[in-house]
């Protein structure tokens, strides 16, 4: 199954290294895969901090995040939270 839902970048700068390395390091703790889909549908695995990157992804714009495997659940509800919480930068 996959399951998925559709966020808003609220950090300031968007992704860049900081937050993506973040994200990398988050879903690295589940046992499930998470690909992040920009407005203009560039995907990411976000196991890929280069590819997290390249996604163009600015303050105000919106990404799908998009789970499957055994954890998908518990990744995806962190991943939203970690993207809800600006990454915890200044916003």
């Amino acid at each position: 199954m996959m399951i998925k839902k559709t966020v808003e970048i609220k950090n300031k700068l968007g992704m860049h290294a900081r937050p993506a390395t973040r994200l990398f390091e988050l879903v690295q703790k589940f046992n499930a895969e998470v690909i992040l889909r920009n407005e203009s549908g560039t995907t990411a695995e976000a196991s890929s901090v280069i590819a997290l990157l390249m996604l163009d992804s600015a303050q105000g714009r919106q990404i799908e995040v998009e789970a499957s495997g055994p954890d998908e659940i518990l990744a995806l509800r962190a991943v939203i939270e970690l993207f809800d919480s600006g990454f915890d930068e200044d916003q």
